[in-house]
């Protein structure tokens, strides 16, 4: 199975919303919003693609040089534990060209431990909200 991993083109904006509509991902749901989210400035953004079908993406944001944060990555059900989103992550983080990338995660702990890292404490701040 050849799964291409490159660079977002706004014509992937349907793929990405279709695929969080499959996931849950509630904030990525609208084609506007991935394409003005994926396209903002310091924003880094890659997707996996298998037959023209968006099966994976990941979005960082960084500036440039030292310091970015993995914000979102995801990668279809049917497409897990291949190594997709293991490519995903080192393309994303080779395009934000940073020394560091940081990972929050609720929910990818065990994959996230078998990157090359060192753990350390961290909060999701939301002003304004009790969250």
């Amino acid at each position: 199975m050849r799964i291409q991993v490159r660079d977002y083109e706004p014509d992937d904006a349907d793929g990405v919303a279709l695929l969080c509509v499959e996931l849950g991902c509630a904030s990525l749901t609208d084609p506007h919003v991935v394409d003005r989210v994926f396209c903002a400035p310091g924003v880094s953004a890659v997707v996996a693609v298998h037959r023209n079908e968006v099966v994976g993406f990941a979005q960082a944001q960084g500036d440039g040089l030292l310091q970015s944060h993995l914000s979102v990555l995801a990668v279809a059900p049917a497409h897990r534990r291949r190594g997709v989103a293991r490519r995903l992550v080192q393309t994303v983080f080779a395009a934000t060209g940073t020394l560091r990338m940081d990972v929050v995660t609720d929910s990818a702990d065990a994959f996230v431990r078998t990157l090359p890292h060192q753990a350390m404490s961290g909060y999701r701040v939301h002003p304004g909200t009790n969250r």
